[in-house]
């Protein structure tokens, strides 16, 4: 019992002190202790390249996604997503790398330690500390391959309207008419192929009866929502009654998910000041709420 009381206490002031050193160590230092101390190549398909950062404190940290890579060791290709990430100064206008949209690149890079886990809980997949592009524009059959079926223009035509893929967002996008009005669809892809089977049919639940469901949407949002909009008044504006909220709020966009939930979304005619009306509901038509959004 001494003995394994020795280890604990041990194992628990080898952690206090690891702890201590991390806290003293800078933003920089730290995110690069995230990473295996051994480098290696890899050839990775990059997605398209957003310039947006992590800021923490003096540095940022830029990233890129890749779609498949191919494996170094094995020679295996695997279509897999994934994260390159570096560091660079805060407010610094030099990225260092300038990617190309779905371009194919041989990278060195640290991979990312597996103790290491995510806001979630949840050991990073795929997540590695860039730290040099070795080069650009390359060629592998096997990764034109899978660009190609990613950029291939996907479509559902329906009787609802036709709807294109945003492979980033993977959401199938169009307009549908509601009541002689032309209003923006989001349907998000299912996650086994190119459809939006559950979507679609909550769509087409909506539209059978698009002027019953305008009259229960605005009713529904108007009964959660009056009285806060009425605090939102301000000097001498009239008092809001919830007819009158109905009637205001006009709709702006629907959004439905993979499993059949839609979140409709109304201009709220400045109650709110410009912040959006969202009622939500799942497949089978049951109302859930409704809340204002930025």
């Amino acid at each position: 019992m001494h003995i394994i009381n020795a280890i604990m206490n041990r194992n628990k002031q080898k952690r206090l002190q690891r702890e201590r050193e991390e806290g003293q160590l800078s933003p920089a230092d730290k995110y690069l202790r995230e990473f295996e101390s051994c480098t290696e190549e890899m050839t990775v398909l990059l997605e398209d390249f957003a310039k947006t950062c992590i800021v923490n404190k003096d540095v940022a940290f830029p990233s890129i996604r890749f779609m498949a890579y191919i494996d170094n060791e094995t020679g295996e290709v695997r279509q897999e997503q994934g994260l390159l990430t570096w560091v660079i100064p805060h407010f610094s206008k030099n990225y260092i790398y300038k990617f190309k949209d779905y371009d194919i690149c041989r990278v060195l890079v640290r991979k990312c330690r597996p103790d290491v886990v995510n806001p979630a809980g949840n050991p990073y997949k795929n997540r590695f500390h860039l730290v040099r592009l070795l080069k650009s524009n390359m060629s592998d059959p096997r990764l034109e391959a899978i660009r190609e079926q990613y950029l291939k223009p996907v479509f559902i035509k329906d009787e609802a309207g036709a709807f294109s893929l945003d492979r980033k967002y993977e959401i199938f996008r169009g307009k549908v008419d509601w009541l002689g009005t032309s209003i923006e669809v989001s349907l998000y892809k299912d996650a086994d192929g190119d459809t939006a089977v559950a979507a679609l049919s909550t769509l087409h639940l909506l539209l059978a009866d698009a002027e019953g469901w305008d009259r229960t949407l605005r009713s529904y949002a108007a009964g959660e929502l009056t009285e806060l909009a009425n605090d939102w008044r301000q000097g001498d504006t009239p008092e809001i009654t919830k007819e009158k909220f109905a009637n205001r709020i006009a709709l702006a966009m629907i959004r439905i998910s993979k499993s059949g939930d839609f979140e409709i979304d109304y201009e709220d005619d400045d109650m709110f000041y410009g912040h959006l009306v969202t009622v939500y509901g799942d497949g089978n038509g049951q109302l859930d709420r409704a809340t204002i959004e930025d």
